[in-house]
């Protein structure tokens, strides 16, 4: 039996130009997805796929990706269906309108099925990001999506040819707008987990971090996270993941892997 989505419209950021990653562009999501036909014997929602509970993953797997392409975009929200046991293949379409002036739209279109072998980079699921230590009057600033229990250092992935000042510092221009510096290296911190109901992993490059003009209040310009400034105290109250960086409220100066 089919399950098909339609019209699920996401406000998230994918694009490769500088004018696209700086601000969020509506897209579309529709899905036709394998799910089986006890739900059509039974009439129960335990048999199927729960499509509300699977929107809202969509929908935060979308806005936390930060995509440069739609084949990615929809490579993910594809993946993020067959997390669903009940789910045996998902063909998955994402479409951004309005990307090229006289087009009107452009879209890509994932099917993927379990069992099915995935590339080299998808098995490794290693991630390397640039995190910032930024300390101020005892506090700490942390960033959180939004509803979300847990929260991290500022900062985001490296993009190639980046070094990781350069991508902390443009990833806290892009999500604050504020201009900042990148100062010492203070170490690495490894982290395995698992997203999506897949293994994963990620390399954290940290680095002190100084935000220019010392804001006391920091503004995120992106719907889905929030910044805020936090006692050294507080870090496990505040959920700060990976744990290793909770060591920060008993030393702030911490270096890691070093």
């Amino acid at each position: 039996m089919k399950l098909e989505l339609d019209g699920l419209e996401v406000d998230c950021i994918l694009g490769d130009l500088p004018e696209e990653r700086g601000r969020a562009a509506r897209i579309a999501l529709s899905a036709v997805l394998e799910v089986g036909e006890e739900a059509g014997v039974s009439d129960r929602l335990a048999d199927t796929a729960d499509y509300a509970a699977l929107s809202e993953k969509l929908r935060d797997a979308l806005v936390a990706g930060k995509f440069r392409l739609l084949e990615r975009a929809a490579h993910v929200a594809a993946e993020v269906c067959l997390v669903d046991p009940r789910v045996s293949s998902a063909e998955v379409r994402v479409t951004k309108r309005g990307a090229v002036p006289g087009l009107g739209s452009a879209s890509a279109v994932c099917r993927l099925s379990k069992g099915a072998a995935l590339p080299e980079y998808e098995l490794a699921g290693i991630e390397t990001i640039a995190r910032g230590v930024c300390v101020a009057d005892g506090k700490i600033l942390l960033c959180r999506a939004k509803g979300a229990k847990t929260s991290y250092l500022p900062g985001g992935h490296i993009e190639f040819g980046e070094t990781g000042r350069e991508a902390l510092v443009r990833e806290i221009k892009e999500e604050t707008g504020l201009s900042a510096t990148a100062g010492e290296f203070l170490g690495v911190v490894e982290n395995s987990f698992v997203q999506h109901g897949r293994p994963h992993a990620e390399i954290n490059l940290v680095y002190g971090l100084s935000l220019d003009g010392g804001a006391a209040e920091v503004a995120s310009r992106e719907d889905w996270i929030s910044f805020e400034w936090r006692s050294l105290g507080e870090l496990e109250e505040a959920g700060l993941l990976p744990e290793a960086f909770r060591r920060l409220g008993r030393d702030p100066s911490a270096k890691f892997g070093v």
